[in-house]
């Protein structure tokens, strides 16, 4: 049996999006999020870590930072460790890991495909790195094959599976889930999608193929619980995964509706009621819906006032005035026409993208026309 700990897309040292009042405390928390995947592989007695790219920023990233991982690193030796280098963190002459000195456990793929055998575990890993940000072909087009003689094979590679059933990425190094089965490995650890995802091989319906997602949230994307995978393969090739939450703080949405409130104290206090059931160490990301008083603005500034004790908090208002649209249409005048013109184009919106920038637009119309009324 072997048995492995697989990440991918930590972006260490990467810009985040408004968040640059606690980016330091942040970057803390992804480098403790490395540690716990650390401490997971130790206290499973792992064969190897597969780090499947994305590892640290090339634009950005730190030698303070590049010298954390290569500590961490030491603190796991001898457990094998394999890089594959992605689009942020390619193999190119002036990144880390060209320019440092890594441990001799620690090996790190390059655009040359990397065979490493393990006799005593009848195991060999395979790789490939970006040599560049921008890699349009398929890497498994110059694949040497498996070795024979050998009962477990593991490939780790960053890139794109083409299933047509995402888009949050750049297409970099696509690759098919039929391409990857061809080339008769047990298992394939993939990075560059931030959204966990599993792939069934064509012949077996067993998972063979994964995507971890980025075990620290980067964006609120990336919200709720973050992983690492704790896989192992049986004697019989038969694969299994584990999804382990490894995040040092939670990326949390939520949502409150002000439907009905009349006055200002009954939105701020339906705020606090709503805020009273989570953890006031996660970054929250609060969005105000539904439909109020078209008096009335939502309190932003004193709400923010009540939430100092949040570690990170940001309010989004997408509630509208209780205006009658009909109302407004039949009375005619600029602001009808208005309204009837986004009608008109919500109508003839061909796909949910164009609807959804029409409603928004139609909610901001609304706004507009409740301050008229207000």
């Amino acid at each position: 049996m072997i048995r492995f700990i697989h990440t991918a897309d930590v972006h260490l040292d990467a810009p985040l999006t408004n968040l640059s009042s606690i980016y330091e405390i942040r970057q803390e928390d992804f480098r403790r999020t490395m540690r716990r995947i650390r401490d997971v592989a130790i206290n499973n007695q792992v064969d190897f870590w597969l780090i499947a790219g994305d590892l640290l920023e090339y634009h950005g990233g730190t030698r303070a930072t590049a010298l954390f991982l290569r500590e961490l690193f030491d603190s796991i030796a001898p457990i094998p460790i394999f890089i594959s280098p992605g689009n942020h963190d390619p193999w190119q002459e002036s990144s880390f890991y060209q320019t440092m000195e890594w441990p001799g456990h620690v090996h790190i793929f390059t655009d040359e495909w990397g065979v490493y055998e393990y006799p005593e575990k009848s195991c060999v890993l395979y790789g490939w790195g970006f040599p560049q940000a921008h890699v349009t072909t398929s890497p498994l087009d110059s694949f040497p094959g498996t070795l024979p003689d050998y009962r477990y094979h593991i490939m780790v590679i960053h890139g794109s599976v083409i299933t047509g059933e995402h888009n949050e990425h750049s297409v970099y190094a696509p690759m098919t889930i039929g391409g990857l089965a061809d080339t008769g490995v047990n298992y394939v650890a993939l990075g560059h999608i931030h959204k966990p995802m599993q792939f069934l091989h064509p012949q077996t319906q067993q998972v063979f193929a994964v995507y971890p997602g980025s075990p620290e949230g980067l964006s609120m994307k990336e919200n709720g619980e973050r992983y690492a995978i704790l896989g192992t393969i049986s004697g019989n090739g038969d694969v299994t995964v584990e999804p382990i939450s490894v995040q040092s703080r939670i990326s949390r949405k939520l949502t409150i509706s002000l439907k009905g409130l009349e006055t200002i104290d009954a939105i701020v206090e339906r705020v606090e009621q709503e805020l009273s059931h989570v953890n006031k160490e996660e970054l929250l990301y609060v969005t105000f819906e539904g439909e109020r008083a078209s008096y009335l603005q939502v309190p932003v500034e004193i709400i923010k006032s009540r939430c100092k004790e949040y570690f990170f908090i940001q309010f989004t208002d997408q509630t509208y005035p209780d205006i009658d649209e009909q109302q407004v249409k039949e009375k005619g005048g600029v602001l009808g026409k208005w309204l009837e013109k986004l009608d008109d184009l919500e109508q003839a919106a061909t796909n949910e993208r164009e609807k959804a920038v029409i409603q928004l637009a139609k909610r901001e119309a609304l706004q507009q026309i409740g301050s008229v009324f207000r």
